[in-house]
């Protein structure tokens, strides 16, 4: 190594051995370190008396002055830190979602349907909002977005969205804290789900077959009953129902667990059912009622239905997922079009109600539907109305109630029962000691 001959910039190359290349490594990485405090020493000390500062951290180096403007150009009352890193200084807003989509994509997988679409709902569809993406970003291109977006739920995700951007802008410190909105603050509200009994389900169920499709153009009005059973009776989410494992064969999860067919009644009775909702796996079991099973004929599968699982079946995974969610859709457009008075989504919401008012352990309901407990509580709890929620408790109340007196009534059972007994007790003493005094 010592007989090699240096290169003009005084490296010494490596001789092709790991040792080698590892102290060459080691020698470059350190030839750069000294330059580049060389170079940072000096433009400190000419921006020394400047109010602009260089600083660098373990990302980014940058700029950092204090100003006594706020974003409306009004004066603060103290002076406020700005730092800008010297990597965005001449890029666009384009420039910086492509790098920050770029990242994103570091963690995910292209070929995964759902990352693609939670990219686009998640993030692009708020950066969208920047009217022009070839103008340079700053902080108050971001902060117009976010003070002009509605004030509703989604205020929030804009402002954490244009917050995970602002780095790959140059604008470290960025937080649009000031425009966030607490619940009392938001104006834009989604309507409150209405509460479905089970007699509206069953109406609307039987009215399918009047919507049977023009000639060549048929509706499959028994696939869209079908699944419309399948929501009202377990609480799926659109593409669970795509998502069975165990529909017409026997099933192995992961751990080992067998899950019979679940158009097999004599094998399955209970109707256990194995699907798949955000990328999670879980057994559906509390068919609610249960006599939905028989009565919607949910073990039966319509036709179009497997002629879907066929059409996709050499699909590669994006495009399966993509073909589900576009024939989720086509669900939605057919409830819409004939005037349904609530979403497919409110049968999921109904089904929570309807278990709750019936007593089922939040545990059991959340596991049932694939939520937390304290998603499943949250949920159930903001979206039904004061009516509902007093209904429930009085529900829960009557059953109490009834286990009270039932409980009441058994005491006295066995207060009666003590009774009789020290009455028979009595009578057979003076049996006794009657044979006693004829003896």
């Amino acid at each position: 190594m010592s007989g090699k001959k240096k290169l003009p910039n005084g490296i010494v190359p490596d001789d092709g051995t790991y040792l080698g290349a590892k102290k060459g490594k080691a020698l470059r990485e350190a030839k750069i370190r000294e330059q580049f405090d060389l170079a940072w020493k000096s433009q400190k000390t000419l921006l020394r008396n400047s109010l602009v500062k260089l600083y660098k951290d373990k990302a980014s180096l940058g700029l950092q002055w204090s100003t006594m403007l706020d974003w409306d150009d009004s004066l603060l009352p103290s002076p406020r830190r700005i730092k800008r890193g010297l990597n965005a200084l001449n890029i666009t807003v384009k420039d910086a979602v492509e790098a920050f989509t770029n990242d994103y994509w570091l963690n995910k997988d292209k070929n995964r349907y759902q990352d693609h679409i939670n990219l686009k709902k998640t993030y692009l569809r708020f950066y969208k909002r920047i009217p022009d993406w070839n103008v340079t970003p700053t902080k108050e291109v971001l902060n117009k977005v976010a003070r002009e977006y509605p004030k509703s739920v989604n205020r929030n995700k804009c402002c954490t969205a244009l917050k995970k951007l602002a780095p790959y802008c140059g604008l470290l410190d960025y937080d649009p804290q000031e425009f966030r909105l607490r619940k009392n603050q938001i104006e834009v509200k989604a309507k409150p789900k209405r509460d479905l009994t089970e007699q509206e389900i069953e109406e609307w169920y039987n009215k399918f077959p009047q919507w049977q499709g023009k000639k060549g153009n048929p509706s499959h009005w028994e696939l869209w009953q079908w699944w419309y059973g399948m929501q009202a009776t377990y609480g799926f989410r659109n593409h669970e129902v795509l998502n069975i494992y165990n529909l017409d064969c026997q099933y192995i999860d992961d751990k080992g667990k067998v899950y019979e067919p679940f158009i097999d009644p004599a094998a399955n009775p209970r109707g256990i059912i194995y699907t798949r909702g955000k990328g999670v796996k879980r057994a559906a079991f509390l068919p609610q009622p249960i006599k939905w099973l028989e009565q919607f004929s949910l073990r039966k599968i319509p036709k179009e239905y497997y002629n879907f699982v066929n059409e996709i079946q050499n699909l590669t995974e994006y495009k399966k997922e993509k073909a589900k969610d576009s024939k989720g859709n086509s669900y939605r457009v057919f409830l819409y079009d004939h005037k349904y008075p609530f979403t497919a989504y409110n049968l999921r919401h109904a089904y929570n109600v309807k278990s709750h008012g019936l007593g089922i352990p939040v545990s059991l309901i959340a596991k049932n539907l694939g939520h937390t407990i304290q998603q499943n509580t949250t949920t159930y709890l903001e979206s039904q109305g004061v009516k509902s929620c007093l209904d429930a408790l009085d529900a829960w109340e009557k059953r109490q109630q009834n286990k009270a007196d039932n409980d009441l009534s058994l005491e006295s059972q066995i207060d009666l029962l003590r009774q009789e007994n020290e009455q028979l007790k009595a009578i057979i003493q003076q049996l006794l000691e009657s044979l006693k005094a004829n003896n």
